[in-house]
């Protein structure tokens, strides 16, 4: 009777394994399958960077530009945050040379800037702040007027104008590299006016090397430019993108502390 029982208990685990290598053999397949192909993550698309990480709306954006003038270096950075759909950004600027942080908010056309404050902490008669409506600006006083917006938004859409992007690898911080030559005509074909306008101010008039870093989702997140001047300076552009989604500020001080300077 005991050997009978032993032998159904057996037949009974014996049963219970086979189901059981039944179940978990499938999924031992699966997970080498997943392993071998990196898992279920998809791969990162740059040809579609770009219209990504525009498609987000805002983003915030911290913005460097170094200038090696013969081994003298200046600097200038920006960081705020900015619309990638609507005329909309709020900026900080520390100008190269120094002085006081710069305060930008674009509204549209018009762009509210706290260029006086160092002239109204001399003369309280002085609004610290100005209007601008470049809707008001001649096509030469557009030239010559920076667009704020344009010029921290501009590094983003560079992904445009790469032909032959290489994947170099990942990050620790999760994202994937990308090298390639931004070429300023086949950009010119593909980004708006405003923003090709400022690729023009701020990058070199012929083709170019960057490099691009893309997160899990294919959007920009960080962009380096380096190239040499036909005067032999270095000019540098680090640019990186965060926060995607999370609106622009758009608080003005008090009108009378604003001046308005359009033509």
């Amino acid at each position: 009777m005991l050997a009978g029982a032993r032998r159904t208990r057996l037949r009974s685990s014996s049963r219970l394994y086979d189901r059981g290598v039944r179940l978990v053999a499938p999924l031992a397949l699966a997970a080498l399958v997943l392993s071998g192909c990196g898992g279920s993550a998809k791969p990162v698309d740059f040809t579609r960077a770009r219209a990504k990480t525009t498609g987000a709306e805002t983003v915030r954006v911290a913005l460097d530009v170094t200038a090696d003038l013969g081994g003298t270096k200046a600097r200038a950075d920006e960081n705020g945050t900015a619309s990638f759909v609507r005329r909309r950004a709020h900026l900080y600027k520390l100008v190269a040379g120094g002085g006081l942080p710069r305060e930008v908010v674009v509204i549209g056309p018009l762009t509210y800037s706290n260029a006086n404050v160092e002239a109204a902490l001399n003369d309280p008669s002085v609004k610290p702040w100005t209007k601008l409506d470049t809707r008001r600006l001649s096509a030469r006083q557009r030239r010559a007027e920076a667009d704020e917006l344009a010029h921290v938004l501009a590094p983003a859409y560079l992904a445009d104008g790469v032909a032959d992007p290489q994947r170099e690898g990942s990050e620790e911080d999760g994202t994937t590299r990308f090298t390639g030559r931004v070429d300023p005509a086949l950009l010119a074909r593909r980004v708006p006016a405003p923003i090709m306008a400022a690729v023009r101010n701020d990058y070199a008039n012929r083709p170019f090397d960057a490099t691009f870093w893309l997160d899990g989702r294919g959007r920009v997140r960080r962009v380096r430019v380096s190239y040499d001047t036909p005067k032999g300076s270095t000019i540098t552009v680090r640019a990186a993108y965060s926060d995607f989604g999370s609106g622009v500020d758009l608080t003005l001080p008090a009108p009378d502390e604003i001046e308005d300077i359009s033509p």
